[in-house]
């Protein structure tokens, strides 16, 4: 027999405003209110006006909070309990793993999806479904420069398939990786390899999307590294092989 209720309740792109109708009615009446704030930061709001929205207290969850000590799925065993996601709760895979944990401590689980980054890329008209594996630049230090996802870029392009690549973030330093930080990584390992990607390769910067003053820009690298895209949040796509609606749609965005 299931306990009661956890709710993985998604925020959507950028400020409060963007959670669903369904997504604010059950916060509000759940019992406690937890906001998960790394695997996906809401840029365009802050805990204080999400409170303001629920009329309730949230609890911010620190990363260590949320995958290891985990009071929240405890909490969910006698009490109805709302966790705040930014984005669309089902793709990071830290809560796909919390799902089936609630699962196995007989605690039901309950998604309410939002809008997510996934789905607005489209927005610069590079098609949805020829998005390959998506991968991640991490903050490069000594000792520590991985390469995995120039790999997956390469593999994704020799498919004529798009890659999305997250830029590294650290909120409890608040330190975000720029677009321009990204693609200066990704021609560092060019230069080391192949040069399958230099200053000719074509690139679309996305930052702050759902916002009022988001930016999409597609472009040859070249153009695109010295060039400011603002305030965070940055997400960087690299595209495979392009349909002519594609092209026209990416010249625009130019």
């Amino acid at each position: 027999m299931f306990l009661m209720v956890l709710y993985l309740i998604g925020l959507g792109l950028w400020d409060e405003k963007d959670i669903s109708v369904k997504g604010l009615e059950i916060a509000k009446k759940c019992d406690l209110i937890y906001l998960e704030n790394y695997t996906s930061v809401m840029k365009g709001t802050t805990s204080e006006k999400l409170e303001k929205l629920f009329g309730k207290k949230i609890k911010v969850l620190s990363r260590k909070e949320v995958e290891q000590d985990k009071e929240f799925l405890k909490q969910a065993k006698s009490k109805e309990v709302a966790l705040l996601i930014g984005g669309d709760p089902t793709v990071a895979t830290t809560h796909i793993e919390m799902i089936i944990e609630a699962k196995k401590e007989k605690i039901k689980t309950k998604v309410i999806h939002a809008s997510s980054i996934h789905s607005a890329i489209s927005e610069s008209g590079l098609f949805i479904y020829k998005f390959g594996k998506s991968c991640s630049v991490p903050f490069q230090q000594k000792g520590f420069s991985p390469e995995s996802f120039y790999h997956v870029i390469i593999e994704n392009q020799k498919a004529g398939s798009h890659t999305i690549v997250f830029l590294d973030l650290k909120p409890e330093e608040n330190k975000f990786m720029t677009i321009n930080e990204g693609l200066k990584t990704l021609l560092e390992i060019g230069e080391r390899k192949k040069k399958e990607i230099n200053d000719d390769t074509i690139a679309v910067g996305f930052a702050r999307i759902g916002s009022d003053n988001q930016i999409i820009k597609a472009g040859k690298i070249k153009d695109l590294i010295n060039f400011d895209f603002g305030d965070p949040m940055h997400i960087l796509v690299i595209p495979g092989k392009l349909h002519f609606m594609e092209e026209e749609a990416l010249n625009l965005k130019s």
